[in-house]
């Protein structure tokens, strides 16, 4: 019964603080601190917390101007508390603002006031106009950033702005979590039905959501030069929604996680469509075909790509062997962009302004996006179907499968279309094989631009990644310790990892890393790596080794020697979104052993063969000892890549019994004579 009753109070208690958590936060006023606001209640504030988001509320409506059209203003105001030191970054703000040829967002109306509390008196320190900065951040965007003046732990930091903006395709998101808690966040949006957007949510925060339309008028007024200025009045429906949350958890990255952008609670919007009375419907998002020909047009992306090149011609010949077939032809020309280019910047999937691939050649390098259309329109030289595909890397975030959404993607790789089948080439790596992307371009949802665009999917589920290591051990001659091989062939990103590292340090110095890795002394001699230069094979690490047993009378011998997974990579209790591995995988460690002379086994670990999901993966742990020897096969089979929030505690469970298991000693003792 005392159980029961405690449960309800303290049910009572949290659902008593998340009322008074959001009552306040609607109720945000700026300026309006008192000493009762630097006392927290909340469930989600915790000693790991540094800062603590008190309120976030905004609003973004649509108002006519004297433009001859609408307007948006989209106002926000922040309440912060700082718990500690780490939480120092918070007060670093940054607002971004959409700029083009035809004008910029205006920020209006920015305030910012430091409160601090002194002997429960709550002191105002308040932001000066000159100390807001603006920064250019790319073509597009510029920034005003300010740091929060008299910042202490302890200390409310609370600001306050207005963007006006003529770029009604900009209806700000907003998001509802982040890297710190958030006790009350609200946003609202009033959209007259003149205008359609689309609502793109994400996240596993439950948003309450009031929806309800209010019929009103809009002066719109418009001044024709020397004339007088002409006035417009269009009545219609508003259609207001508010979202809003309270005691959000703060959102933390966990291990195996493309990009946090893709699981921050969050919604956005696209411009859609212009509905006017008495006129037909205008779309603005577009299609997939629309979006595809004006990218093929545009100077900075498709023009470079469709126009004759002509000044190619000669050096495509020279590159491509006589006689060769298509798809030799595409292997040469690859081979030769991947080899003789420098990538200069990654991001981005349009050629730089007042740059053409002419000049690209000319200085053998260029961006991520230069180096490959340079390939593509080599490709096309030599009548090869090759086309742009658009992708967005995994720590940039999801591409939307739906709608052309250019912004979500921020690379560009080359679609070779040889006999009926597609070839995948990015040429700006120089260790990569023929046919392989990095990891990073393998995030879902990519979009093929050309006369017929298509989408194609390049999923992590797709890659298997296999690695086979043997390790033979027996006695020396002279009986003092020990020697044996050991061969590793490993997956293509894992070779490709290696050729990277050995790009920048030399043989020697990469196997002496990896005598470091075992638990005891090890001296490697005779070492080699197999495939180094032939980047379109897996690459095989061996070498031979020897060590020294101690001569004790119990030796502890952990079996899986340096390949053992250590420890388990999920240490959080719980996940709230999913596991997002690289790639599937396929590992096998096997160890064929001779006992030590003068020594038998006391202790072997017990076999063992774990399932996940019944077929999504699977450990095998076998461990024998007969006629002198130590036999050992660990095998870790994971069939996919990707697990969903609900299967996180079984994949957990299931590394930590690998974790386990591999930590796991054989005993020896030494026989008595």
């Amino acid at each position: 019964m005392r159980t029961t009753l405690f449960s309800v109070l303290l049910f009572l208690i949290c659902f008593l603080c998340q009322i008074a958590n959001a009552q306040e936060g609607a109720n945000l006023k700026f300026g309006k601190v008192t000493a009762a606001d630097f006392t927290l209640r909340s469930p989600v504030v915790d000693s790991n917390t540094s800062a603590v988001v008190l309120a976030d509320v905004g609003s973004s409506r649509i108002e006519g101007n004297n433009k001859g059209w609408f307007s948006l203003i989209h106002k926000r105001t922040t309440r912060i508390k700082i718990l500690d030191k780490k939480g120092f970054d918070a007060g670093n703000v940054s607002i971004d603002l959409y700029v083009s040829p035809d004008g910029e967002e205006k920020l209006t109306d920015i305030k910012g006031i430091t409160y601090n509390l002194e002997n429960g008196s709550v002191q105002q320190t308040r932001l000066e106009a000159a100390n807001i900065f603006k920064e250019k951040q790319s073509r597009r965007w510029t920034s005003r950033k300010f740091t929060f003046p008299n910042l202490r732990e302890g200390s409310i930091l609370e600001y306050t702005y207005t963007i006006e903006s003529e770029f009604l395709f900009n209806l700000r998101p907003w998001e509802f979590q982040g890297a710190y808690p958030r006790l009350f966040t609200q946003y609202t949006v009033y959209i007259p039905e003149f205008f359609q957007y689309v609502f793109l949510s994400q996240g596993y925060v439950p948003l309450k959501n009031t929806k309800k339309d209010v019929f009103k008028s809009w002066s719109v007024s418009e001044s024709s030069g020397t004339q007088a200025t002409e006035h417009y009045s269009l009545s219609g429906y508003e259609t207001q929604n508010t979202w809003s949350a309270a005691d959000v958890p703060a959102l933390k990255e966990e291990p195996f996680t493309s990009s946090l952008h893709n699981h921050n609670s969050k919604i956005d919007f696209q411009l859609s469509q212009y509905r006017f009375p008495n006129m037909p419907p205008k779309d603005i998002m577009g299609n997939w075909a629309t979006a595809s020909e004006q990218l093929l047009k545009h100077e900075n992306f498709g023009a470079e790509i469709t126009r004759p090149n002509y000044w190619l011609g000669d050096v495509v010949k020279d590159i491509v062997p006589a006689g060769a077939g298509n798809l030799e032809a595409v292997q040469a020309v690859y081979t030769y962009v991947r080899d003789h280019f420098t990538t200069t910047q990654s991001n981005g999937f349009y050629i730089s302004e007042q740059t053409t691939l002419k000049d690209v050649y000319r200085k053998k390098s260029g961006t991520a996006a230069e180096i490959n259309m340079l390939l593509i329109a080599m490709l096309k030289q030599r009548a090869i179907t090759a086309d742009p595909v658009l992708l967005s890397t995994r720590s940039h975030g999801w591409a939307n499968p739906f709608y052309p959404l250019l912004d979500r993607y921020n690379y560009v790789i080359c679609a070779a279309r040889v006999d009926g089948k597609s070839y995948y080439l990015d040429a700006t790596r120089p260790r990569l094989g023929f046919g392989r992307l990095p990891i990073e371009c393998f995030n879902g949802p990519g979009f093929v631009v050309s006369a017929a665009p298509r989408n194609v999917n390049f999923e992590a589920d797709s890659l298997r990644e296999q690695k086979t290591t043997l390790l033979f051990l027996m006695n020396k001659e002279d009986g003092k310790g020990m020697e044996g091989s050991f061969s590793s062939t490993v997956g293509h990103f894992e070779s490709y990892q290696i050729r990277d590292q050995l790009a920048t340090k030399d043989m020697d110095a990469y196997f002496k890393e990896t005598e470091k890795s075992y638990s005891f002394p090890m001296k490697f001699f005779d070492t080699q790596i197999d495939s180094l230069k032939k980047l379109d094979y897996p690459v095989t690490v061996r070498y031979k080794m020897s060590f020294d047993t101690g001569g004790e009378d119990m030796i502890y011998l952990n079996p899986m020697f340096g390949e053992a997974v250590k420890t388990n990579p999920f240490t959080s209790a719980e996940r709230k979104y999913p596991v997002e591995m690289p790639f599937t995988m396929y590992q096998i460690f096997v160890l064929n052993m001779e006992l030590p002379k003068g020594y038998e086994v006391e202790e072997l670990p017990k076999s063992t063969r774990v399932m996940l999901n019944e077929n999504e993966g699977m450990f095998e742990y076998i461990v024998s000892s007969s006629g002198g020897r130590l036999m050992l096969q660990s095998k870790i089979d994971i069939r996919k890549a990707v697990f969903q929030a609900e299967d996180y505690q079984t994949l957990r469970d299931f590394f930590g019994h690998i974790a386990r298991k591999h930590s796991e000693q054989v005993v020896l003792k030494k026989i008595k004579q």
